[in-house]
């Protein structure tokens, strides 16, 4: 690693995808943190990184040098393994920070470096990196939940700050759920508005044409959700009591497919759990079995 000329603490990246390129060059622009070795599983997507960072050095885990801090972004079935490499490269030094970004492991997971003196922590930006140009643009305003030792976390305050993060505490024994929320509400959107489509699709209307006149739908939904709640935004057939409607749709929906139909089954008990009471319909009716109690 070059010697820095600037008083910047450097930063190793291991994993080198679309969150970890896109937070490496946040920092190298806010001028926080100097971009240090790039450790990735293929030289051309390293390369890929480096490109998009502006810089770094593509190095293996034998030719990593020290830094200051050291961020895992692999994926999460990957972390395990980056932990035990990096712990075998004896490069971590006494108050260094590891951390990771993951929704759904604590950082608990990165306990086998703490032992050798670094300091760890988790936080995990709730933002959609699939476009990490767009993701970098608009980064600022980004809720990241945080966990871990305090000193990481105070060591790591001030460059999430200067990328424009709000940091939010959160419980790493309930992190699962805390992820849950997030891949609900962002990839299980992504796969509900694919039902969405195929369903309008199946009734003969394009699908270009279809997103068209969803689109205006959604973003009145989400806007009346952030006006209101998700009580006083929910419409529809369930919201009015239409039994014969809702049953008939999820009939017609497992005529085309049977995953469309368990979601629309699913989530309609959910919204019935919005209604006032007196709602004709009833957990039966939504029930996946007619004749078997439901314990919701």
């Amino acid at each position: 690693m070059p010697a820095s000329t600037t008083s910047r603490p450097y930063l190793n990246l291991i994993g080198p995808g679309r969150l970890g390129r896109t937070l490496a060059r946040l920092w190298r622009d806010a001028q926080t943190l100097e971009i240090g070795g790039i450790v990735g599983r293929s030289r051309a997507n390293a390369e890929a990184a480096v490109d998009f960072i502006g810089a770094g050095q593509i190095v293996d885990w034998a030719n990593l040098a020290p830094a200051a801090f050291t961020l895992i972004a692999t994926p999460d079935d990957c972390i395990d393994d980056s932990v035990t490499a990096l712990a075998a490269s004896g490069i971590l030094r006494q108050g260094d920070v590891v951390f990771h970004c993951s929704g759904a492991l604590p950082s608990e997971r990165l306990a086998p470096l703490r032992a050798q003196g670094a300091q760890i922590a988790s936080i995990h930006p709730i933002k959609t990196f699939a476009r990490p140009e767009d993701a970098a643009n608009h980064f600022a305003g980004t809720v990241c939940g945080c966990e871990g030792g305090a000193g990481a976390l105070a060591a790591l305050a001030p460059h999430f700050d200067a990328i424009g993060a709000i940091r939010m505490q959160i419980d790493p024994a309930r992190k699962l759920l805390y992820h849950a929320g997030a891949v609900l509400a962002c990839n299980h959107l992504v796969a509900l508005m694919e039902a969405a489509l195929a369903c309008m699709e199946a009734a003969g209307l394009p699908r270009n044409n279809a997103w068209s006149a969803l689109q205006p739908l959604i973003g009145a939904t989400l806007a009346n959700i952030g006006n209101t709640n998700t009580r006083e935004a929910l419409t529809g057939p369930v919201r009015r009591g239409d039994r014969d409607i809702v049953l008939a749709e999820i009939a017609a929906t497992s005529e085309l497919d049977r995953n469309i139909s368990e979601a629309y089954r699913a989530l309609s008990r959910i919204a019935l759990k919005l209604c006032p009471p007196g709602n004709p319909i009833t957990r039966e009716d939504l029930a996946a079995n007619p004749h078997q109690p439901q314990t919701e």
